[in-house]
């Protein structure tokens, strides 16, 4: 385990409207707003997108089990914000319903707010949170300093 204890800053409520894409507008308002280090929650309606559902068999690296939705789901999700080479590393990972579908994963980058989606973002002070590249599993891996 790797760990650095840190504290609340500021909390951001946001909305994002119908049409706008999920991952990148969070990466815009915490690069508007200097969030580096963080957490968040949302919930609302998502479409038009895919997730990583799991890996095919447990080995390392991992082959992801990739899932697409074109419909509109109801999402509930959360994840970490971290500094990126470019703007804020963000990972989400969410649970979708829509009828008797359910979907559970990590959206990486595709999907667009349907109707609207809130967001809770807490930024964390005291802690630098990266992504490092990680051999073993091939994955960018939170680091915290």
């Amino acid at each position: 385990m790797r760990y650095k204890a840190g504290t609340v800053g500021r909390v951001l409520l946001a909305r994002f409207d119908h049409g706008e894409q999920v991952v990148p507008a969070l990466q815009d308002l915490c690069a508007k707003e200097g969030i580096s280090s963080g957490w968040f929650f949302l919930f609302g309606a998502i479409q038009g997108g895919r997730l990583v559902a799991g890996p095919r068999e447990a080995s390392l690296p991992p082959d992801p089990v990739w899932r697409e939705f074109a419909d509109p789901f109801e999402i509930v999700g959360m994840g970490s914000i971290a500094s990126g080479s470019g703007p804020p590393s963000i990972h989400l990972h969410s649970s979708l319903g829509r009828g008797t579908e359910v979907m559970t994963g990590c959206i990486r980058r595709e999907g667009e707010v349907f109707i609207v989606i809130e967001a809770m973002i807490l930024e964390i002070l005291g802690v630098r949170a990266t992504r490092s590249p990680d051999e073993r599993s091939g994955l960018e891996l939170l680091t915290v300093g």
